[in-house]
């Protein structure tokens, strides 16, 4: 019987693959940089969680070279499907999405204390995450 070998990957998808995803990166720096420098706390929560979209969006691009068929569903429901082990994560920013989505409607009033922190602590974390998954240290000035 014979075994499944991992897909292999040719150069143009392996390009088409990295391209995509540091993108997604790229840009999720982009979001945390405007988060640290927003004075009004739900704006920066906001640019914090979408910097967590962009790292997820990083790994689903990364994970869908090797697939033909999208997952439905959000960013965290693909993310879900497409690598169980960052399940925890997942559930994470579930919970982070309810907090930003109060927070960019401009319903401060019950935002958990420190809402700021969490997210964008976490945010960070995650963004780590998909470089060392992808492989990819963005440009610093």
């Amino acid at each position: 019987m014979m075994s499944a070998q991992p897909k292999q990957l040719g150069p143009r998808a392996r390009y088409s693959r990295s391209r995509g995803a540091r993108g997604f990166l790229d840009e999720a720096e982009r979001q945390l940089e405007l988060s640290r420098a927003e004075l009004r706390e739900p704006e920066a929560i906001v640019y914090a969680y979408r910097a967590a979209l962009r790292a997820a969006g990083a790994l689903i691009e990364w994970e869908m070279a090797t697939r033909k068929r999208r997952p439905s569903g959000s960013a965290w429901a693909k993310l879900r499907v497409l690598r169980p082990d960052l399940e925890s994560w997942v559930e994470t920013f579930e919970v982070h999405a309810r907090v930003a989505s109060r927070a960019g409607l401009g319903l401060n009033r019950g935002l958990p204390e420190n809402a700021r922190g969490a997210v964008y602590r976490d945010a960070c974390d995650l963004v780590d995450l998909a470089r060392d998954v992808v492989e990819y240290l963005p440009e610093v000035a």
